[in-house]
């Protein structure tokens, strides 16, 4: 259901309506040199993340022919309770637009992005000892017709799922991991699986040697110590070469 702060979707917004918010809407309270209690620790405050994210959001749904978001901020959304769904993105929009702009089709107001850790606070969980909730502040929330609107959330909206880029390589996977970490809901991924799952030896050495899947042939250089391989991995077509020191090695390699 739209809310009454989202224009209708016969009426035209006006250039005033279609401005993106700066970065003070977008992480209110960034010029203070302390961060708000509860936040993810390591949060500068820095504008720069949200407000890229943001541009790269606005510049996707250009592309798309959809409407530009609407700053709806100013008039906090209430009302929100445990019974309501909430599915939380967190991290760069661009991977998981058709997710949001589906997500919005068949739930409207459910799928809400997060595109800074200042914008979400972990709490002790009230049904899971030892785990944490996420509670969203503020997002951007999407609705039917590709529509989306930036929005606080007063008091803070539960979240019931969690996804998001947990890329090792991505700039944004290091709050983005920390923001999802035992929670007590659901989550699509997490930073520790996303490293297995990218890593091209690990990935081989599960399939030969646990599940007898044939692997290219496959030569590995490993530097240093690495708890997650098998001191003497046994898979077929894989050959595992550790090295103490780059340096000096250069016949080692050259024998291999």
């Amino acid at each position: 259901q739209l809310s009454t702060s989202q224009p209708s979707p016969e009426r035209v917004p006006s250039p005033e309506e279609q401005e993106w918010a700066g970065p003070e809407a977008l992480c209110p309270g960034w010029l203070e040199d302390e961060a708000p209690d509860g936040k993810v620790p390591g949060d500068s405050g820095d504008p720069d993340g949200a407000t890229h994210a943001y541009e790269r959001l606005q510049s996707a749904l250009c592309q798309e022919g959809l409407p530009p978001t609407l700053d709806c901020s100013a008039e906090p959304r209430t009302g929100f309770g445990p019974l309501d769904m909430t599915v939380c993105i967190l991290g760069s929009p661009t991977p998981f637009l058709p997710v949001l702009l589906e997500g919005g089709t068949r739930c409207p107001g459910a799928m809400v992005l997060c595109l800074s850790p200042s914008w979400a606070s972990r709490v002790p969980s009230e049904s899971s000892p030892g785990a944490w909730s996420l509670l969203l502040s503020r997002g951007v929330s999407f609705k039917v017709g590709g529509h989306s609107a930036l929005e606080t959330f007063v008091p803070p909206r539960r979240v019931n799922y969690v996804t998001g880029t947990f890329a090792p390589g991505d700039p944004e996977g290091g709050w983005v991991g920390e923001l999802a970490r035992d929670l007590d809901c659901p989550t699509g991924g997490s930073v520790p699986l996303a490293h297995r799952l990218e890593d091209t030896l690990v990935t081989r050495l599960v399939l030969a040697a646990r599940t007898n899947l044939p692997v290219p042939p496959t030569l590995a250089f490993v530097l240093g110590a690495r708890g997650d391989l098998p001191a003497e991995p046994v898979a077929p077509g894989v050959r595992l070469v550790r090295l103490q020191d780059p340096q000096g090695q250069q016949s080692l390699v050259q024998e291999e």
